[in-house]
């Protein structure tokens, strides 16, 4: 589906706030202060060393992204030997690098409603933006987990405030100036834009009115 959004350059600097509680240090052992309050079910990871990380320590998420990169250079084998699962549902997607695309947005849509347990989202691209569309959508309760840069683990646990702040960030994402490649009429742009959050409905309706 080629529908991406670039992330505006006014948003940048709040992707360096992290949206949840910052836990320093960068491994397994990390995943150990907050295990006892996590619930498998309801975790989500983002980032190839998080997911990496959570199996090492035990813990195997619901959902989550990987793109095979950790700060835009190839991850080790070690890592990519264990986040790559068989024992998962995987599911391909496109996903450039600064974009949020319609097919990413759409294959969490169908994660998150799947009677599957456990899925990974393997990205062609970047997964790092995948955090706000997946707290947009994710239930109230879940918990996303995702790397903050040089600083450590940082874990989101869901509320309807967390959710709306994600969906404040989406209606700025989804402009006609930062849309890529829009095909109007287009089955798939239709059941992208059907999934997103009732209040954006009416946004994107005007968004790809045009013919």
């Amino acid at each position: 589906m080629e529908l991406f959004f670039d992330l505006p350059a006014e948003l940048r600097p709040r992707l360096k706030k992290p949206y949840g509680k910052l836990y320093p240090g960068n491994h397994p052992s990390v995943i150990d202060q907050l295990k006892d309050r996590l619930d498998e079910s309801s975790v989500i990871a983002v980032g190839d060393v998080t997911t990496y990380n959570l199996f090492k320590a035990g813990a195997r998420p619901r959902l989550c992204f990987i793109d095979q990169n950790t700060k835009r250079t190839a991850v080790s084998k070690s890592i990519a030997a264990v986040t790559t699962r068989a024992d998962y549902v995987n599911i391909d997607v496109r996903n450039p690098a600064g974009t949020i695309s319609g097919e990413m947005v759409l294959a969490i849509k169908d994660a998150l409603t799947s009677s599957e347990k456990h899925i990974c989202i393997c990205v062609d691209g970047e997964e790092d933006l995948a955090t706000i569309p997946v707290i947009a959508l994710c239930d109230v309760g879940s918990f996303v987990l995702y790397g903050q840069p040089d600083e450590g683990l940082v874990c989101v646990e869901v509320t309807k405030e967390k959710k709306e702040e994600m969906n404040d960030m989406l209606k700025i994402i989804f402009t006609e100036k930062n849309a890529k490649n829009i095909k109007t009429g287009d089955m798939a742009r239709r059941a992208f834009q059907a999934v997103l959050p009732a209040e954006l409905e009416e946004f994107l309706t005007a968004l790809f009115k045009k013919k």
